[in-house]
């Protein structure tokens, strides 16, 4: 039984892949709507949140024989416990990520970590259009003032409930689930009067480059929060990769 870690896109395309080539997985999500989602793409999916006192249980009640994870690439804190638990329990790790999809532009700022991104922003006056998600709005409006801020965020209580709760209003949120094209993102940026937007190297699926070209056409800097360096034992950024790596191990 293959544990499939979720989160993404591109977890729901390997568990099609997955069910498409009659290999036994358990897909693995951690909210309610990731599980909604799960449920159209997999006969089989846990919400159990994995910690490191959990894994060896789960492997061992669900006779798990490898770890594909294809959690978000700022998910480096669950890639690195995972990667552990594997190689404890000894068993295959692959990690499937998506390529970062970044291209060179005149307005892209590349940045470490929150607080490098705030720095920049520090120096500039106007409305800052974060496109990160929610968990992390609460750090920008301490470190920014939450009225420089408009958020996009998914559309649910639960995110719209912690948004309020960091001073957040209704003004300032566009509850919206995408794929976003670039037309729409120039008509949300120029909505907010965005002076930057803020977002992460999620990758292509991840929609970075269609913000990037919607700064470039508004002529604003597109902040892009490089991902957290993790050593993956192994690799691999496709479908056809996936393909690859089956055929060689089995």
């Amino acid at each position: 039984m293959i544990l499939l870690l979720g989160g993404t896109s591109e977890s729901l395309a390997v568990a099609d892949w997955l069910t498409a080539h009659q290999r036994p997985f358990i897909l693995s999500v951690t909210t309610d709507y990731g599980a909604t989602l799960a449920r159209q793409h997999a006969q089989q999916v846990s919400e159990a949140v994995l910690t490191p006192a959990t894994f060896s249980h789960f492997f061992e009640t669900h006779a798990i024989t490898m770890v594909l994870d294809a959690t978000h690439p700022f998910a480096r804190v669950i890639s690195t416990t995972i990667i552990e638990a594997a190689a404890t329990a000894g068993i295959p790790y692959l990690r499937f990520e998506r390529e970062d999809g970044l291209k060179s532009s005149a307005n892209l700022v590349l940045v470490d970590s929150l607080t490098q991104a705030c720095d920049y922003l520090k120096q500039r006056v106007g409305t800052v259009y974060l496109s990160t998600g929610s968990k992390t709005a609460a750090d920008y409006a301490d470190q920014l003032g939450v009225d420089r801020l408009h958020v996009r965020v998914l559309p649910t209580t639960g995110v719209m409930t912690l948004l309020t709760a960091a001073g957040f209003n209704s003004g300032q949120i566009d509850g919206i689930r995408g794929p976003f094209t670039v037309q729409l993102n120039v008509e949300l940026f120029e909505r907010a009067n965005a002076i930057a937007v803020v977002t992460k190297e999620s990758g292509r699926r991840g929609g970075v480059q269609e913000k990037m070209m919607a700064c470039d056409q508004l002529g604003i800097p597109c902040i892009v929060i490089r991902r957290p360096a993790v050593d993956y034992p192994q690799r691999v950024s496709t479908l056809a990769d996936l393909a690859r790596y089956f055929t060689a191990t089995n």
